[in-house]
């Protein structure tokens, strides 16, 4: 674990955001561009940002690979919602698909989950990626269940490959497969999770291009997904699109017949 940077920073950041954006989100979602329990102050700072904010829930996204650390999972007591991953029911396939530290293991994995889950307070919510040739077949998608069930987390988020991947043989899997693929799991509890609508923001945003830049230099997203997540209007989008790429700023790819957006290498 090491630290990036200081809370107070952090801090002065969304008082900066919520000063112009009174009404800016539902939610605070700690997800990082990696994984946010390498972040050393992440408890500090998670307890800082619910004094501040005390009225918004405050959700982290996490790979679930430190919580063994009981540290780590003292840090992530005071959120709201915890939502880890778990993608693997054998240690081939999650050294496979989740390409783990040398030292870590699916069974020190599933005892920090254990763990967790026994000491946890809030909503425990686990979301499992599906990937085509991966974990997508019956006796990969029983065991992951089992463990599901065993661990009996308030709700189960189905995902799957859907934006262009880090590894270009990766491949999701079809919403006809996903809803299958559901099938395995808890009912009354799982989803299949996708698109989310915001809430539609001011045309004239002057900062529009900023936050398109900052949103894909997360993870790629179609300009319908950019509308939707930054609460414009689809022409803004377009606009802003066209002078980031007039720029060499960003670039387009193509994945199962969308078109996303992502940002431009510079070397």
């Amino acid at each position: 674990r090491r630290e990036f940077v200081e809370p107070d920073a952090v801090l002065r950041d969304l008082d900066a955001y919520f000063s112009r954006y009174p009404d800016g989100t539902d939610v605070l979602t700690f997800s990082s561009a990696g994984e946010p329990t390498l972040y050393e102050p992440l408890g500090d700072l998670i307890r800082a940002v619910k004094k501040r904010f005390p009225s918004l829930p405050l959700i982290v996204l996490t790979n679930g690979s430190l919580l063994w650390d009981s540290g780590v999972r003292k840090d992530l007591a005071v959120a709201d919602r915890v939502v880890p991953s778990l993608d693997a029911a054998t240690d081939a396939v999650f050294q496979r698909i989740n390409r783990p530290h040398p030292d870590l293991s699916l069974s020190l994995f599933l005892e920090g989950l254990q763990a967790f889950r026994r000491e946890y307070k809030g909503q425990l919510h686990m979301e499992v990626m599906i990937v085509s040739g991966f974990n997508d077949h019956r006796e990969s998608l029983d065991g992951i269940s089992r463990i599901l069930r065993k661990l009996k987390p308030d709700r189960v988020e189905l995902n799957t490959v859907v934006r262009p991947p880090a590894d270009p043989g990766v491949k999701g899997l079809s919403p006809e497969a996903m809803k299958k693929a559901s099938l395995f799991f808890p009912d009354k509890v799982t989803d299949i999770i996708g698109k989310f609508q915001g809430a539609v923001g001011d045309k004239s945003d002057a900062s529009l291009t900023s936050r398109i830049v900052h949103l894909v230099g997360r993870r790629p997203c179609t300009p319908a997904e950019m509308a939707a997540s930054l609460g414009t209007l689809q022409e803004e989008i377009d606009h802003s699109l066209r002078k980031l790429e007039e720029a060499g700023r960003i670039a387009r790819c193509e994945l199962n017949g969308k078109d996303y957006i992502c940002l431009k290498s510079r070397r």
